[in-house]
């Protein structure tokens, strides 16, 4: 059964649905379809109304990111095991397969119609005590009332809490090896229509048990969509910006190899295009926020400190409806301490005026 949470959302109060589910991809997403059924169809219906105010029709656009594209062959390729999943999502919600699968194409769906929002990330393992990871989701605001937590037992592999969007099988999160994982949209890199979708990148990554594995799993794909990917765990911090068949690592400042953090912009060595739109919010605030997170990391060596940090409204790091965007708004936010496991908490809505709700292993 999923727990339910009154938390704050911009509409009013919301509730972060906790989905537990265990066993087979198709037998976790079947779970995951059925607890989360109403959240889902209020999901795809808000985003075909989205899509009709915008003059587009929303059964095109799904069967496009699900059949026309290349991202369901590359699944197949590459995440077989994934791909069942979603199909198991959408058994249990009694919704379309092609509108799920497309609802797991979250970054596809912006640049195969249209920019997307930003987000902002940290990782610290250097600042003594446990390792420390979180990150803003920042979304369109009609996606509000979707934000669940997913708990999650394969039958191979790690455990995982993940958060994330109804329907979706994750954004980021934590696994019980101990890997805490991020991740942030990067619209310069390039994207290839029969690469990988983020979503699924991401819970690869989530199967992983040692850091180690990361940069051969992120090299032996293609990807669909440029993303950073920061990892850390108790032995370091690692990150990775992937986009079409390009891969690199990132380093913020060489003098502090055990921290890093991202905004919207990529940062490692490339011939990367990168403009700063003032009419983009992701990309125009993106250098800001990476600059206010900078001035931070000084003070932060804890998952309080770190939930503060998210909290700043005032840099742009947390966003509320009407508050550096009426369309957009910080979704959830995440802060993971290191361990085995480690201990998670999350917000459905902004961290500056949100609950935030303990979502541990079982």
């Amino acid at each position: 059964m999923a727990t339910r949470r009154a938390v704050w959302g911009h509409d009013g109060p919301v509730e972060l649905v906790i989905i537990d589910a265990a066993g087979s991809p198709r037998e976790m997403g079947r779970a995951h379809g059925e607890q989360a059924r109403d959240v889902i169809a209020i999901g795809l219906e808000r985003w075909r109304e989205e899509l009709a105010g915008a003059g587009k029709d929303a059964d095109r656009l799904w069967k496009g990111l699900s059949r026309e594209s290349g991202f369901r062959g590359a699944a197949s390729r590459w995440a077989p095991g994934l791909l069942d999943e979603i199909e198991g999502i959408a058994e249990g919600a009694n919704a379309d397969s092609d509108a799920v699968f497309a609802t797991n194409c979250l970054d596809e769906a912006w640049w195969w119609g249209a920019k997307g929002p930003g987000c902002s990330s940290v990782a610290v393992a250097d600042q003594g005590g446990k390792s420390v990871i979180g990150q803003n989701m920042d979304l369109d605001t009609w996606m509000d009332n979707t934000q669940v937590a997913l708990r999650l037992q394969p039958d191979d592999g790690p455990q995982q809490v993940l958060m994330s969007r109804a329907g979706v099988v994750g954004l980021c999160g934590a696994n019980s090896a101990g890997i805490g994982l991020v991740v942030n949209t990067l619209d310069q890199l390039p994207v290839a229509v029969d690469g990988l979708p983020v979503a699924l990148v991401l819970r690869l990554l989530m199967a992983q048990t040692s850091l180690d594995d990361v940069e051969p799993l992120l090299r032996g794909m293609r990807h669909a969509s440029g993303q950073a990917y920061t990892l850390a765990a108790e032995s370091g911090v690692v990150g990775f910006e992937a986009g079409g068949d390009f891969v690199a690592s990132y380093r913020n400042d060489p003098e502090r190899p055990g921290a890093l953090w991202h905004t919207n912009h990529p940062l490692s060595e490339g011939n990367h295009e990168v403009t700063f739109d003032p009419d983009d919010w992701a990309t125009g605030s993106s250098q800001p926020r990476l600059a206010r997170v900078d001035d931070a990391l000084a003070d932060l060596s804890t998952a309080d400190d770190l939930v503060t940090l998210l909290s700043d409204s005032d840099a742009g790091i947390c966003m509320y409806p009407g508050r550096w965007r009426d369309d957009g708004f910080t979704f959830s936010s995440i802060v993971m301490e290191i361990d085995a496991p480690p201990s998670v908490r999350m917000t459905a809505g902004p961290p500056d005026r949100s609950e935030w709700v303990d979502v541990p292993f079982e």
